[in-house]
């Protein structure tokens, strides 16, 4: 289950790639509004003015963009500072909603649990976007993805997918994903310019966003022989993922035969609400949706794995010896780069953010 291009871990071996930089960073093409030009008769006497309406526009405007969408980002930076202070996901609303608040709900129960997992609260999206793509839609609900450095130490941005529903509604997040490590990030229009949402089934696409991430899912879960046409390119979520778990599988088998005494499988599914789409300036798309995830530690018949250390797996799970099933539950916001139809180039993931939604185990 090895990646197929590896990408080297960030230091400390971290899912949420936080050790420098990417090589090169989401970034916005030059893009311009060409107004109308009205022509006046001169023969005839002027009619009386009419109410000043504003240019006629030969393109779509985005509906919100940068100095619109920037007190979103520091209200939802916000009130995720004051729902981690207090371990109240309460604080989060109403900027934040659905899975984010979900997943922030859970790791403060955890944080109860297991003292030491407060240090994952340390990353998250910080005050002002470095980028901001903005949907040049006037229907809803409206969209637009923000590049946001992290308010933590990592210096690695996260994409955060912004929503409005309807036109009284705010616009909210329901999670962030943290760029990844060392991947070209696709070029996109500038926020003045604005850019198509895309739909969940777009057939414009090298795959439809629904098929890209069903594809990225299978590859999470069973390795690159999922991916027969080597349409998915290498990224650091799936090679830390895939190199923690034959770890475990090693350990958990130390002795004895292949799979002898236990067997561990992920399995992932999509996660039905969380998507949004926006077009790329090469006609491709930058996706972001949720996987739920649970990672199965099988013991066979008459066999007892037991972890040496307690940890918060085990601290939830209430021990640290298995005859049974010893199961961890994971949420990964995650973000992809689908290439246009035409185009030779792989589905690239971009970014991805796990949480530890709890464990059990007999």
């Amino acid at each position: 289950m090895s990646a197929r291009r590896p990408v080297p871990a960030a230091p400390g071996g971290t899912m949420s790639m936080r050790s420098r930089f990417a090589r090169r960073s989401l970034f916005t093409g030059a893009g311009a509004l060409l107004a109308g030009t009205v022509l006046a008769a001169c023969s005839e006497p002027a009619p009386p003015p009419a109410v000043p309406s504003g240019p006629s526009l030969a393109a779509p405007t985005p509906v919100a963009g940068a100095a619109q969408l920037g007190p979103v980002i520091e209200e939802i930076s916000a009130a995720i500072t004051a729902a981690d202070a207090a371990k109240d996901a309460g604080l989060l609303a109403p900027r934040i909603v659905g899975t984010a608040v979900d997943q922030r709900t859970r790791t403060y129960e955890i944080i109860g649990t297991f003292g030491d997992w407060a240090a994952q609260l340390a990353s998250f999206p910080g005050t002002a976007a470095d980028v901001v793509i903005t949907s040049t839609s006037t229907e809803f609900p409206r969209s637009a993805i923000a590049l946001v450095p992290d308010a933590g130490p990592s210096g690695v941005p996260f994409f955060v997918p912004l929503q409005q529903a309807d036109a009284t509604s705010p616009y909210t997040t329901w999670g962030w994903a943290q760029q990844a490590v060392g991947i070209d990030m696709p070029t996109v229009p500038a926020d003045a310019v604005g850019t198509e949402p895309v739909a969940l089934d777009a057939a414009d696409l090298s795959l439809s966003p629904a098929d890209a991430l069903a594809l990225y899912a299978k590859v999470l879960a069973s390795g690159d022989a999922s991916d027969p046409e080597d349409l998915l390119a290498a990224n650091p979520f799936q090679t830390e993922t895939h190199a923690q778990i034959q770890e475990e599988r090693t350990a958990l088998n130390a002795g004895v035969e292949r799979d002898q005494a236990a067997t561990i499988h992920e399995a992932y599914s999509v996660k039905d609400g969380d998507f949004i789409g926006l077009r790329t300036e090469d006609g491709g798309a930058v996706v972001m949706a949720t996987y739920t995830s649970k990672r199965t530690v099988t013991i066979k018949d008459g066999a007892k794995v037991s972890y040496s250390e307690e940890n918060v797996y085990t601290a939830l799970a209430g021990t640290k010896t298995f005859t049974k099933t010893y199961v961890r539950d994971y949420s990964t916001v995650v973000g992809l780069y689908i290439p246009p139809a035409d185009s030779d180039a792989q589905i690239q993931p971009i970014a991805a953010t796990r949480t530890l939604l709890g464990a059990s185990g007999s």
